[in-house]
C-alpha cells in the first residue's frame, strides 16, 4: 500500500477557474493522480490581488539582468509582490513531496516561460515562473514539474517515482523506531536506488551499518539527505537494463533454456526501445509470484507508485 504524497498544485488545473482569462485547465492524468495524492492548491497571481479575469502578465529583462513580472499594457510591475508571496507561502510548507504547476505561466511555469527584452517585443529565451523558481531554490531536493512536461512518459515516471518515494521516506523511515525498521526500508529500495545512484546506495548502506556512533537520529538526518540526492537525475534506459540483469539473476537457474533466451531477447529489445518498459515489469512481477520470491516482491522498483498511474 502506497502512502499519499502531498503535492503543491496550481489551482487552475482541475480545481478552480482562476486563469487570467477566467478559465480552468482540464487534465485527465492529474485528475486521476488526485485519487492517490493530497493536493495543496495555490494560485500565486490571485493571491497577490490580481483579479479574475485579468490582463496577462509577462516576464521581461530588467536592470542588472533581473527578471521582472510586468503587465505590458499598464506597465504595472508585480515582481516584488510575487516574490514576497512566494517566500511567505513556501517557507510555511510542511511535509511536502513535490510541486506540479501550470505550464508557461509567468508565475508557475517550469523552464518554458518566455523572457522578453526591456521593450517587451523580442523574446530572449525561456525561464521558470517566479513562484516556481522560488520553489526550486527553497526545495532543491524535491521534484517540480508542470502538466505539459508530464506528457513525456519517462518524465512522468521519474516524477511519480520520486513523490511516492519521498512520501514513503517521511512516513516509514523517519518515523521508524528501530534500526531494524530502517534497514528493512533500505532493503526494499535496493534496486530502485541501484537504478538511480549506485554510489549513494553504497553510502546509505554504510551509514546504516555503522549507525551506533551517530545514533538513530543522526543516521536518519544523514540518510534522508543522501536518499533525496540519489533521485535527482532521471535514469537512462541502460540503468534499467542493468537493474533487470541483476534481478534476472534471482530466477535464471529456475528457468529452462528457451525461457532464458526469450527473456534476454526481450531485454535486448527494451534496450533498443522496441519493447515497452511495463511489459518487462509485468514479467518480473509474475516471476515473483511464480517462484514465491518475497525479497523481490517487496522491491519498490517493481511498484514505485500505484499501478493505475502507469
Amino acid at each position: 500500500m502506497h502512502c499519499r504524497p502531498r503535492i503543491v498544485l496550481s489551482k487552475c488545473i482541475n480545481l478552480e477557474a482562476v486563469r487570467y482569462n477566467g478559465g480552468i485547465v482540464s487534465d485527465d492524468f492529474i485528475r486521476k493522480l488526485g485519487t492517490y495524492v493530497d493536493f495543496i492548491p495555490v494560485c500565486p497571481e490571485v493571491s497577490i490581488g490580481m483579479g479574475i479575469p485579468r490582463p496577462p502578465v509577462i516576464l521581461a529583462k530588467g536592470d542588472n539582468n533581473t527578471i521582472r513580472m510586468l503587465e505590458p499594457r499598464t506597465f504595472i510591475d508585480y515582481t516584488e509582490n510575487m516574490m514576497q508571496f512566494s517566500k511567505e507561502f513556501l517557507k510555511d510548507l510542511k511535509d511536502v513531496d513535490g510541486f506540479l504547476f501550470k505550464a508557461k505561466s509567468p508565475s508557475c511555469g517550469v523552464q518554458d516561460c518566455y523572457v522578453y527584452d526591456t521593450d517587451r517585443k523580442k523574446i530572449l529565451g525561456r525561464t521558470s515562473g517566479l513562484f516556481a523558481k522560488t520553489a526550486a531554490e527553497l526545495f532543491p531536493e524535491l521534484p517540480i514539474e508542470d502538466e505539459a512536461r508530464l506528457r513525456d512518459y519517462w518524465l512522468k515516471y521519474h516524477f511519480l517515482t520520486r513523490i511516492f518515494a519521498f512520501c514513503d521516506l517521511r512516513n516509514n523511515f523517519i518515523e521508524a523506531k528501530t534500526i531494524r525498521e530502517m534497514l528493512h526500508f533500505h532493503t526494499r529500495y535496493k534496486y530502485l536506488l541501484m537504478l538511480y545512484n549506485q554510489k549513494k546506495l553504497k553510502e546509505m548502506g554504510n551509514l546504516l551499518a555503522n549507525w551506533k556512533h551517530p545514533g538513530l537520529k543522526g543516521v536518519k538526518a544523514a540518510y534522508c539527505i543522501l536518499f533525496k540526492k540519489a533521485f535527482q537525475r532521471k535514469p537512462p534506459i541502460r540503468s534499467h537494463y542493468n537493474v533487470m540483469e541483476h534481478m534476472f539473476g534471482h530466477f535464471s537457474d529456475k528457468l529452462n533454456r528457451a525461457e532464458k533466451i526469450h527473456f534476454r531477447a526481450l531485454l535486448q529489445k527494451f534496450s533498443g526501445e522496441r519493447v515497452v518498459f511495463t511489459t518487462l515489469l509485468e514479467i518480473f512481477r509474475q516471476f515473483t509470484y511464480r517462484f514465491d520470491d518475497s525479497f523481490l516482491a517487496e522491491q519498490v522498483y517493481l511498484y514505485p507508485f500505484p499501478v493505475e498511474l502507469e
